[in-house]
């Protein structure tokens, strides 16, 4: 897998932006302590509201831990399944592929929002709006790690499921009471790279005024 910066000689950088895929499948190889290290701190380095840095890294490094968050998510997801009409056989086969995937990732990313850092307001809206402030700091952050990964050589995928669970996941995993999971990220070598998606054009998605 080449770097990043051999990739630069040859992409300017908002083409190596656009190179980055959301890859599932991962090859076995362990993800270095110190590349993984690297990767989180860059994460940190994200724009935040008021710089309260909100974002709580919790990484998924055994078994025992991935199991109990695929556990606590996988209630949610069976009931969605069902509600979409689907198979008895189809459910089974989600449900599994779901759990797969998780285990056999080399490294598992739980990204939660710290609510304890936001600032505190007397008025709902006000408390609203910064909540979303976090939220969006947090997704930030998610965003820059899998930026971080790419340039080490390595790919990932946020998976959504842990925010329709955070009570459930946060109970499963212990987690400091004011840990709200937001998302999970998987990381590693690509087994193979995805292809490019399209996109929409810039000239439907903006309106200048």
């Amino acid at each position: 897998m080449e770097t990043a910066a051999k990739q630069l000689e040859e992409l300017n950088l908002n083409e190596w932006l656009r190179s980055r895929r959301s890859v599932r499948r991962f090859r076995p190889d362990k993800v270095p302590a110190e590349m993984l290290d690297r990767i989180l701190e860059t994460a940190t380095w994200a724009p935040n509201a008021h710089n309260r840095q909100p974002w709580r890294f919790v990484q998924l490094a055994s078994v025992e831990s991935r199991e109990k968050l695929v556990g606590a998510m996988s209630a949610d997801f069976e009931r969605v399944l069902r509600a979409e009409g689907k198979s008895e056989s189809d459910i089974a086969v989600q449900l599994q592929r779901s759990h797969d995937r998780v285990l056999e990732a080399p490294e598992a990313i739980l990204l939660c929002l710290d609510i304890d850092m936001l600032d505190k307001y007397e008025d709902a809206p006000r408390t609203h709006g910064e909540y979303l402030m976090g939220v969006q700091s947090v997704a930030l952050a998610g965003g820059q790690l899998l930026l971080a990964a790419h340039a080490e050589g390595l790919a990932g995928v946020w998976i959504c499921a842990p925010l329709f669970t955070p009570a459930e996941v946060a109970k499963a995993l212990e987690l400091q009471s004011s840990w709200q999971a937001q998302g999970l990220i998987l990381l590693g070598y690509p087994a193979k790279l995805g292809e490019p998606r399209p996109r929409n054009l810039i000239s439907s998605l903006r309106r200048k005024l």
